[in-house]
């Protein structure tokens, strides 16, 4: 029987939050999931599997890439599961013998091993991972940001005025702090229906659509952060993990949907076409 790939990647999620723990919510400066050969940085559903894990190491590589440079998987060690998937292009006749073109996602599992699984791991030298740009000055590079108002009431979006209303920053308990929750702000403003027209009826309102926005934000400010090597460890709170764990015994694919949205988002905010930001396992 195939392996159902929702229903696992939603298990690892509902057994982290059972254990108290938001796994999307953690200290980037410490690691960012990446390949070890491409060097590229995991997104999307990846991130957040991969970010969940607990190595010395943020590289990871597949048997294959471990063998080519010639190395080799320390017995015992077990391969992390990824998601693999591209959109296969073909051609396809209809029932008027007409031709048209076809599009199927491809979606299976791959698996990859932790650096420190194998015997090219060298712990004496220091990990160099990619330079992160300051926050203030990677807020200034996204393509666009709302007006930003500062007050003393509390952090939201309003989709009417399209505006972000922010504390302070001396008002919280860290800078990271401040700007975790600003990255949450910005990406509810991707939804407005003059970017990406992600809100629907009950998105600001307390119901699954609400949740499921809610949701997306959380990630794309894990996203945001992990670029700007920014600690998200915010408070794991008992509501909040309950209301996540309710949207994922609700719809086992919702997990997959929301870092999708997320990562649409981020890749708008960087101004990176669809083309170029292929979730695969490389």
């Amino acid at each position: 029987m195939k392996k159902d790939i929702y229903s696992t990647i939603t298990n690892k999620i509902l057994e982290s939050l059972k254990n108290g723990t938001i796994p999307w919510r953690k200290s980037w400066k410490l690691f960012y999931p990446q390949n070890f050969v491409s060097k590229r940085q995991y997104h999307g559903i990846n991130f957040i599997l991969l970010s969940m894990l607990d190595f010395k190491s943020p590289y990871f590589l597949t048997f294959n890439q471990a063998q080519k440079l010639g190395g080799t998987i320390t017995k015992g060690s077990k391969g992390e599961e990824i998601v693999f998937w591209k959109i296969l292009n073909g051609v396809k006749e209809n029932k008027k013998g007409e031709l048209k073109g076809t599009h199927v996602p491809l979606l299976k599992f791959s698996y990859v091993f932790n650096l420190t699984q194998t015997d090219l791991y060298k712990e004496e030298e220091p990990i160099i991972l990619e330079e992160r740009p300051d926050a203030e000055d990677f807020l200034n590079s996204l393509s666009f940001v709302p007006e930003i108002h500062h007050n003393k009431n509390r952090a939201y979006y309003s989709p009417t005025f399209d505006i972000i209303s922010i504390p302070p920053k001396t008002d919280f308990f860290g800078i990271d702090e401040y700007y975790a929750t600003l990255f949450h702000e910005i990406i509810h403003s991707t939804g407005n229906s003059s970017r990406l027209n992600r809100f629907t009826p009950g998105a600001y309102k307390g119901d699954e659509n609400y949740s499921f926005e809610e949701l997306v934000a959380e990630l794309g400010s894990a996203f945001l952060c992990s670029m700007c090597k920014i600690d998200n460890t915010l408070q794991n709170s008992a509501a909040y993990i309950k209301g996540w764990s309710n949207i994922f015994q609700n719809d086992e694919k919702i997990i997959i949907k929301a870092s999708t949205q997320a990562k649409n988002a981020v890749n708008f905010l960087l101004n990176i076409s669809e083309n170029k930001a292929e979730d695969i396992a490389a």
